[in-house]
């Protein structure tokens, strides 16, 4: 019981006491990270489920699609995008094609057609992003990447590929920040690396200070700021916002004090490695959520095969 007391009002002080040789009053820590790190992430889907953000449902307000829980059976409500069943299997821009081959006739049959596709790209480069049912253009898509002489590159193909599953997450946030609900604890783990190695970095030549005692020092300190997180997802909660931001300004002076305690070092250069350590850790920070969004848009796929 003394340790989450320790920890969250005493910057460094477990850690010291701990690497001291005084272990058997408080939680191992790994352990201790383990605990918190899920915890946090309980209260942060949780918050997520309040909010909707992981319901199976597509993003656009003229479909929705609801999951029965017993059966598994997938109810689509299309809007209205599938209003007329008899264009439900022609393609973007089937009807028009279907108009045009009925009146294209005799030897100038080829070059109407070829002003047709002209015309017809003109026009979707031109048309918004967005349909009037909510969808995303993917007529303008084809258009508008990778236009001209690099169109048929592998990489512009693949962009464009992208840019499509981009499309499906849009479509599908219900899916997409499930996924992003998957990934978030795994790649979370992440950090633990990154610390460890900055304060190897920082604190190249101290004596008797060796890994161990950095992978003590970043587990502590991780634990730390996910009971902080989690206090402010509390308050998030509830609607107190000011003072969940409050609270994220106590990280740095947490810092300073612990880099005090552990490593006695001096003030300025305690100072000095907070700011190094934070930057670090922001830079980790925008990168690993740039995979996280990457891996939720390549992992989400429409729930009925028509709706892309």
């Amino acid at each position: 019981m003394q340790t989450l007391p320790s920890l969250m009002i005493r910057p460094g002080r477990v850690t010291k006491e701990y690497l001291g040789g005084q272990r058997q009053k408080f939680v191992p820590p790994f352990r201790l990270y383990l605990l918190t790190s899920f915890v946090f992430f309980l209260l942060l889907f949780a918050f997520g489920d309040s909010h909707g953000w992981f319901d199976l449902r597509y993003g656009t307000p003229s479909m929705d699609i609801s999951i029965d829980e017993e059966t598994g059976e997938i109810t689509v409500d299309p809007g209205s995008v599938a209003q007329d069943p008899s264009n439900a299997s022609l393609p973007p821009g089937g009807e028009a094609m279907e108009e045009n081959a009925g009146s294209i006739d005799g030897p100038d049959a080829a070059d109407s057609a070829v002003e047709t596709r002209a015309d017809d790209t003109e026009e979707n480069q031109e048309a918004p992003w967005l349909r009037e049912d909510g969808r995303v253009n993917r007529d303008r898509i084809d258009t508008s990447v990778c236009t001209g002489e690099s169109a048929d590159d592998e990489w512009c193909l693949g962009l464009k590929h992208f840019v499509n599953r981009v499309a499906d997450a849009y479509e599908n946030q219900g899916m997409f920040f499930a996924n992003i609900q998957n990934w978030a604890p795994r790649l979370a783990l992440g950090f633990t690396p990154v610390l460890i190695l900055l304060l190897i970095i920082l604190y190249p030549f101290y004596r008797r200070i060796y890994v161990y005692d950095h992978v003590i020092t970043a587990l502590h300190v991780q634990s730390w700021m996910y009971i902080l997180l989690g206090i402010g997802l509390i308050f998030f909660w509830f609607g107190q916002n000011w003072f969940a931001f409050l609270l994220f300004g106590l990280p740095p002076i947490y810092f300073y004090r612990t880099f005090r305690v552990v490593y006695s070092s001096g003030r300025i250069l305690s100072f000095l490695r907070t700011g190094l350590v934070l930057f670090g850790l922001t830079t980790a920070l925008m990168i690993l959520m740039l995979i996280l969004a990457v891996l939720g848009v390549v992992n989400t796929s429409p729930v009925a095969g028509y709706v892309s």
